[in-house]
């Protein structure tokens, strides 16, 4: 089987019809590594997906990149119990998946009285530490400006950036620099009339000069806040990076390489 990573959604802020938000999903030879499990992305898996988890990443605690691991949790715990799955984020997580507990969990069913905690064994990541997955997988990982305490991660094995939400600085470029691709938001098409720094997101420009100078061979562009934008923000990127560069959607699926 190649190791492959798969677009399961890349909306910014809420899914679409066949568009769930932020979810990624490794697929290796030694399990499936999901990357981000906003609203939606559950139901673009398949059942092997499921079946070969052997661990998930949440970047940050906004609601496009967190909000179905709450429907994770209640597959992973009903109607059957299945094993606890690790979960690796940023400490502030910590308080969202214990506010889902309050939320959501059903004390008549056994399993279900805290499924977040039943489902999953949590492993707070600080942005800047390393992390493995599954005893197989290391990631790296950076802290970027973002409202909410958020990480990039950079997968050692297979030379890939997935910068999450967050502005560009030179510390991004510096973590990025050497990646064979990059996995980057380019939530704007440009910068006009939107405070990008302080908001925590890219333009497509900064996108495109994020993989230029990093040396990467693929950009793989995605969280864009308007569908209407594919066109003017993949032509902005063709204009300064002159690598392959791809718009993420749901089923695209790029190889990856272990080094």
């Amino acid at each position: 089987m190649s190791d492959v990573l798969r677009i399961i959604g890349c909306r910014a802020g809420s899914p679409v019809q066949g568009s769930p938000a932020s979810g990624y999903l490794l697929r290796t030879s030694k399990g499936n590594i999901l990357i981000d499990c906003g609203s939606g992305v559950l139901v673009n898996m398949l059942d092997r997906d499921f079946d070969n988890l052997i661990g998930v990443v949440v970047t940050h605690c906004h609601a496009d990149h967190c909000l179905d691991l709450m429907a994770l949790a209640y597959r992973q715990v009903f109607p059957v119990l299945s094993r606890k799955l690790p979960l690796y984020g940023p400490p502030s997580l910590l308080h969202i998946i214990q506010s889902y507990d309050k939320l959501f969990g059903i004390p008549s069913l056994p399993t279900m009285g805290k499924p977040i905690t039943t489902a999953f064994d949590f492993h707070p990541v600080v942005p800047g530490e390393q992390f493995t997955v599954g005893g197989f997988w290391s990631f790296d990982t950076l802290r970027m400006i973002h409202p909410v305490e958020t990480m990039a991660i950079r997968s050692i094995e297979f030379s890939f950036v997935f910068t999450a939400d967050g502005a560009y600085t030179q510390a991004l470029q510096d973590f990025c620099t050497g990646s064979r691709f990059i996995l980057s938001e380019a939530t704007y098409p440009d910068e006009v009339g939107h405070n990008i720094l302080e908001h925590g997101h890219m333009a497509a420009s900064q996108c495109a000069a994020l993989a230029q100078k990093a040396g990467a061979r693929l950009l793989v562009v995605t969280h864009l806040s308007d569908p209407a934008d594919n066109a003017v923000t993949m032509e902005t990127i063709g204009r300064s990076f002159t690598g392959e560069a791809r718009l993420a959607q749901p089923g695209l699926e790029i190889e990856c390489f272990p080094q």
